[in-house]
């Protein structure tokens, strides 16, 4: 048996290294700028990618097309830009345009005020158009003809980042641009067929390498739109978490929170402030052993935070009172979803024994909504004669989804093996997530599940005041799960609500230990023996727990010796009844 009471500093990251890693000297400025300079060193994958598209010594062969897969947002191009552009050497000036009597002539050009010199080594644009990207020619009335430049003049001769979402919405803009580039020539065309070019414009020699920016839903579409080019292309992700197996790699992505800091000319981290930090970028990853290295999450955490500095500086009490504020801002819906709970409206049992009946956990999430909501739900099992049939009222009325359906499944899976089941059962068990009308999906509910239908079997009662969450395998393993932290919260509030009496508890896999960061108040209830929190690995450990009794125990009265008996005792009953003497009565009772 491996069943743990975990302990209240178990269920919360390892603070005492960044507390040991902060009292040293603060990190300075200046390291935060060499951290910025080194930034694609916590990218290997990208530094790869950006070295062979933009070598020291350019090519005719060299690639001019990267896909990245990574956030589309201004605070994240910034930063790729200036990454980029330490890759590059230095570009050539450009072009320009000379117009005369009635001709227009090409030209290198001499100085960046020239009208299409370059101006940058790098440029980035998250949202770009026709006029944007490629320029336009005007013709005011009564006036001559200019030519306007766009992001391929202005970066030729080096980079240009852009975001899929806007070219993948303007598929000609994407074609044009591409064969632009691999023919390394623009040629300016009229946007109105009808009105063709009053004069013809040389075209101007274009040298730029293109870095595609966008999710994974972008990279599927643009695959599906142009398969041979997506196998053609340099292909590779931006890590968007830090896995951290070293003491060094926390104070580098300490240093890296400092530099968005300075960046962004947000108030000084001050030390007291780090741990803090760190705790609520292991609640946001969900995983104790990576950090994010999401620029955007970063900066605003620290802009809320920021509204409650003190002499210019970001302390403990500005990030602990961000994080209130956040979330009593957000918490609108989750508390109306409770007060159903706490009004009875949806009846959760967190004290006393039911058979058949047990505390499932959830996660909701709604669309528009920033967070998710952890929910305690009843799921409740009766037995009945019937056909052997595993009844799941939420797929009978189209009420699951396919994940849900298969952790059914295999549920059923493990009762026929567990009980060497090879003949057809006469009775049927029906299922139920009680008072739940939407769509149910996921198996973190199939230990709930499998532990009612078997403390139904057994007759032996559960302990309303134990939750449960986790999935199962057909051999009863316990399989890690989603949303643990959210899940133990929400069944908290509940308990707190009702009374805590020092029984209550939750019940999760032993693989999610390394994922809990609980809130203060809860720690604080672990450390006050007033709720506690079991990790286990099979399912046998699961129904001790919450029935109190073993459930294979060769020297006294077990689970399984119960559901047995009650099988065959059940089995004998319907043996009775195909009977010759019970035919016979049956048929005389007809007659």
């Amino acid at each position: 048996m491996a069943i743990t009471q975990l302990k209240a500093h178990q269920t919360q990251p390892d603070l005492a290294h960044v507390i040991e890693l902060t009292n040293k000297n603060n990190v300075t400025e200046e390291s935060a700028i060499v951290e910025l300079n080194n930034l694609l060193a916590w990218q290997p994958r990208v530094a790869s990618a950006l070295s062979m598209l933009c070598p020291n010594k350019k090519t005719n062969y060299t690639p001019r097309f990267m896909l990245l897969k990574a956030p589309e947002s201004e605070l994240f191009f910034d930063l790729l830009k200036q990454a980029v552009k330490l890759n590059l050497s230095p570009t050539t000036l450009g072009y320009s345009y000379f117009f005369g009597d009635n001709k227009i002539t090409l030209s290198k050009a001499k100085n960046k005020q020239d009208n299409f010199a370059s101006q940058d080594s790098c440029l980035s644009a998250i949202y770009a158009d026709v006029e944007k990207l490629f320029g336009c020619v005007r013709q005011p009335e009564n006036s001559t003809m200019r030519l306007q430049s766009g992001l391929v003049h202005q970066a030729n001769g080096g980079g240009l980042i852009l975001g899929m979402r806007s070219l993948l919405s303007q598929p000609n803009l994407w074609s044009q641009l591409k064969q632009m580039v691999i023919k390394q020539k623009f040629e300016w065309v009229s946007t109105d067929e009808a009105h063709p070019l009053p004069l013809s414009i040389p075209p101007m020699p274009l040298d730029l390498r293109i870095i595609l920016v966008g999710d994974r839903l972008s990279m599927a579409e643009l695959q599906e739109f142009e398969p041979e080019f997506y196998t053609s292309v340099i292909y590779t992700e931006f890590e968007n978490e830090l896995h951290i197996k070293s003491s060094t790699q926390v104070e580098s992505w300490l240093d890296y929170v400092k530099f968005i800091a300075n960046k962004q000319n947000l108030p000084i981290i001050d030390s007291s402030a780090f741990s803090k930090i760190y705790r609520e970028a292991i609640r946001h990853t969900g995983d104790q052993y990576y950090l994010p290295f999401s620029v955007d999450w970063i900066h605003s955490m620290l802009v809320n935070a920021s509204y409650f500095g003190q002499d210019n500086m970001i302390n403990e009490y500005s990030i602990n009172q961000s994080v209130k504020e956040k979330s009593w801002r957000e918490d609108y819906l989750k508390e109306r979803i409770y007060e159903e709970i706490f009004s009875n409206q949806i009846m959760i049992k967190t004290k006393g024994y039911v058979v058949g009946q047990t505390n499932g956990l959830s996660v909701i999430e709604y669309p528009g909504y920033p967070i998710a909501i952890g929910e305690p739900n009843r799921l409740s099992c009766l037995i009945h004669y019937g056909d052997g049939e595993l009844i799941d009222i939420e797929r009978k009325t189209d009420l699951a989804g396919n994940i849900h359906t298969k952790g059914m499944m295999i549920i059923q899976a493990f009762i026929m093996s567990e009980f060497a089941i090879n003949h057809q059962l006469p009775f049927s068990i029906s299922l139920v997530f009680e008072q739940s009308y939407g769509e149910v999906d996921g198996d973190s509910a199939s230990l709930a599940a499998l532990c009612a239908i078997m403390s139904a079997l057994s007759g032996m009662p559960i302990d309303q005041q134990l939750a449960v969450t986790g999935s199962v395998d057909q051999f009863g393993n316990v399989q890690s799960v989603g949303g643990v932290n959210e899940k133990i919260e929400g069944f908290f509030t509940v308990c707190k609500h009702q009374g805590l009496n020092g029984q209550q508890g939750v019940i999760i896999p032993a693989n999610n230990q390394r994922h809990l960061c609980l809130s203060d108040e809860i720690v604080e209830a672990i450390e006050q023996n007033k709720f506690s929190i079991h990790t286990v690995d099979h399912v046998a450990e699961t129904l001790q727990l919450i029935t109190g009794i073993a459930y294979k125990d060769d020297n006294n009265i077990n689970l399984y010796k119960l559901i047995h008996a009650r099988m065959q005792s059940m089995l004998m009953q319907d043996k009775k009844k195909d009977g010759w003497l019970s035919k016979w009565q049956r048929y005389c009772k007809k007659s």
